[in-house]
């Protein structure tokens, strides 16, 4: 075997070699990616529901009774009428510790509208300068409040201090969330497709 003949064969064997590595680099990393997913995602939500953000990462939001809440959706915390584990709206909210609003004596009680006041934004959402009361938001919310995800903010803070502690997020990560402490989890476009995942 001539000289360029060996070099050629031993390029050849260093290129088999790192396409080797590579392969088995890439391979890992498909297999290892997932993985970190799972052990970061908790740390980015310290002291959620572990068993309720499983679940929901699974997707059996079913979930073991008492461990996991779903929450309910934005459309029935600005109905006055709706029921929520055998509580009424408005009930539902004082639970929370909210008001729902100051029914006027003029509407129907089962509209939205005929109540004003209630609990801002601004109080359950420290320093956001919002004073619109929540259920306003909810019930006449612009389309900005839907697509800047605080119309989903609003219904996700009543779920988590209504489930008090089986709702996958806590207040205080509600609010993380809102101000950008606390990231969205891995595998969700947004904030509002995220929040769309944990109630029904």
């Amino acid at each position: 075997m001539s000289n360029q003949e060996s070099q050629n064969q031993n390029k050849t064997t260093e290129e088999g070699g790192v396409d080797k590595k590579r392969r088995r680099f890439v391979a890992g990393a498909s297999i290892t990616a997932p993985i970190i997913l799972t052990l970061t995602s908790p740390s980015v939500f310290g002291g959620v529901n572990q068993a309720c953000y499983s679940q929901q990462m699974s997707g059996n939001v079913s979930g073991t009774p008492g461990s996991c809440s779903t929450g309910v959706s934005p459309g029935f915390w600005r109905n006055p009428v709706g029921t929520v584990e055998g509580v009424d709206t408005i009930d539902a909210w004082t639970t929370a510790g909210f008001v729902y609003g100051n029914y006027d004596n003029k509407g129907l009680k089962q509209r939205c509208a005929s109540y004003s006041e209630g609990t801002k934004f601004s109080e359950a959402f420290p320093g956001s300068g919002d004073n619109r009361p929540m259920r306003e938001i909810l019930c006449v919310g612009s389309q900005a409040d839907k697509s800047s995800g605080v119309w989903h903010l609003v219904a996700a803070m009543l779920n988590a201090k209504f489930f008090n502690g089986t709702y996958i997020l806590t207040p205080a990560q509600v609010i993380g969330i809102w101000n950008g402490s606390i990231s969205v989890p891995p595998g969700y476009a947004d904030l509002k497709t995220f929040l769309d995942s944990t109630w029904i």
